[in-house]
């Protein structure tokens, strides 16, 4: 059974595919009005609102399973910084909001996967590690890293708890204390990664 779940959506779409519901970012040209690059799926209010609102939707549609897979290369660029320049005010309320939808993919009742089709960086690692299952392609070009040690950012205990709950401890030092950058082929030796299919077949196997 295929269909269409909720309104238009200009940064996601929803398909509910065989009772699993499956959530595409969506990666057209183009720059929202604040200059963040579509295609980099970054963290701001209107994204984390439109993930909350496919939650939602899954929810209604009582789904056995949620997918979140991203197109082109990015599957999440981290927080949308030049969002939070445009709009300093809201910081902290952006920071709690990102915090609160990992914490619901985190204990949704339902088994969560994250295909990982490219770069998953900063928050957008944190995002990644909140699902129960990684699906990342064998042949891809996507990296997994923290940059906080490079530019000077110290993560939140909320944040720092999820990567020490889901990283292994040789990987943990690795990523938060040195930056190192891991492809697909090093989380899945080490378990945070748990399929690594082809490219072309990401999605059907997530």
């Amino acid at each position: 059974r295929r269909g269409i779940v909720g309104s238009p959506m200009d940064l996601l779409k929803t398909e509910i595919v065989d009772d699993v519901a499956v959530v595409t970012m969506l990666a057209p040209e183009g720059a929202l009005p604040w200059g963040t690059r579509i295609f980099e799926h970054r963290i701001n209010s209107l994204l984390l609102s439109q993930l909350s609102n496919a939650l939602d939707a899954a929810e209604r549609r009582q789904v056995q399973a949620v997918v979140v897979i991203g197109e082109g290369k990015f599957f999440c660029n981290g927080m949308d910084l030049q969002y939070i320049s445009a709009n300093v005010a809201e910081s902290l309320e952006l920071q709690t909001n990102a915090e609160v939808l990992m914490r619901r993919i985190l204990t949704l009742q339902v088994p969560t996967i994250a295909a990982l089709n490219g770069h998953w960086t900063a928050a957008g690692a944190m995002l990644g590690l909140a699902f129960d299952v990684r699906v990342m392609p064998s042949d891809g070009k996507g990296l997994f890293f923290v940059p906080g040690i490079d530019i000077g950012l110290v993560y939140s205990p909320g944040m720092t708890a999820l990567m020490k709950a889901k990283l292994p401890q040789p990987l943990w030092n690795d990523v938060l204390c040195f930056g190192k950058r891991l492809a697909c082929a090093d989380l899945l030796q080490h378990g945070v990664v748990n399929a690594a299919p082809p490219a072309s077949e990401l999605r059907a196997r997530a």
